[in-house]
């Protein structure tokens, strides 16, 4: 947990970053050096936002702590972000709205070297995940389909690049990672035993706050008209956007010739089937005390 006063800390660095203590005319989206963004990044370096008519920026923060910190504080109006994320903002009475979902994914690795390969090795193993976040909602749903939630014992490594390394020098012997970082440690050997892929749909998603829902409507549709247009520059020729990955994106410069990148969808809703298995295990773990639906959490007002 944050304490309350490094939350202070982050969120008075947040304002000087961003310069302003209140969202201003401009629309403003957080992201992360993540996959999902990438659509996001493209829509600005390819001048679809500025097409748009309308002032849309994106903030750039290194950890979803910084950026839900953000989020609640009002310097941003929305995020790329996930449903469990959501699901903790409502229950702590931050308005936010589910707005679509994106195109993440959450990688089940096996150390370089390992002789694990599939499911049924890893009876007995430790799995290193971070607590209570979509990291172990992947890892649980992942092992539950394959029969093996039980079979496993998880350890808690928050910080992504601890668990990266430790995973690269067999310190631990699987783990669940995001990409890009998924993709660092494959180049160094490591074996993917299993993907959210897997799984059909992962709930990645983007989110705006209430306040930005009912204020900045045709921000919102403009933002989605661009984004739209991105993911079909992506999905024609996404190797002409290697470079940007590194240069815009944040992405390690090791994999800009091996990322794959995902087939990225147009903007469609999250299935309710997604968000009612988050909201279960949620409830089952005792994460969050309000009851919530799936219409508490998404909104169909910018995509039918």
């Amino acid at each position: 947990m944050v304490s309350k006063i490094t939350r202070i800390l982050i969120l008075g660095l947040l304002v000087v970053m961003v310069g302003t203590t209140t969202v201003g005319a401009a629309l403003k989206i957080g992201i992360l050096p993540d996959a999902d963004s990438i659509p996001l990044i493209v829509a600005r370096e390819e001048g679809l936002f500025t097409d748009t008519g309308q002032d849309i920026e994106l903030v750039s923060f290194q950890n979803p702590i910084e950026r839900d910190s953000a989020l609640q504080a009002g310097v941003i109006d929305g995020a790329i972000s996930d449903v469990l994320a959501a699901a903790f903002a409502l229950d702590n009475d931050h308005k936010v709205k589910i707005t679509s979902l994106t195109n993440g994914r959450y990688v089940l690795l096996a150390a370089p070297d390992s002789e694990i390969k599939d499911y049924s090795d890893l009876e007995g193993v430790q799995i290193a995940i971070s607590s209570n976040t979509i990291i172990e909602y992947v890892t649980d749903r992942l092992l539950a389909v394959k029969g093996m939630a039980e079979k496993v014992k998880k350890v808690a490594i928050p910080k992504i690049p601890v668990r990266l390394q430790m995973l690269k020098e067999g310190k631990i012997e699987a783990a669940c990672l995001p990409e890009p970082l998924a993709s660092v440690v494959q180049l160094d050997g490591a074996g993917v035993i299993g993907s959210s892929n897997d799984l059909g749909e992962a709930p990645g998603i983007m989110l705006f706050t209430g306040k930005a829902v009912s204020e900045k409507t045709a921000e919102i549709e403009a933002f989605y008209q661009a984004y739209s247009s991105a993911v079909k520059l992506i999905n024609r020729d996404p190797d002409s956007f290697r470079e940007l990955l590194v240069t815009k994106g944040g992405f390690p410069a090791a994999i800009k010739e091996t990322f794959v990148f995902p087939e990225y969808d147009q903007p469609v809703l999250p299935r309710k089937e997604t968000v009612n298995l988050v909201l279960k295990w949620l409830d089952e773990k005792e994460l969050i005390k309000t009851e919530l639906s799936y219409d508490d959490l998404v909104t169909d007002q910018f995509i039918k």
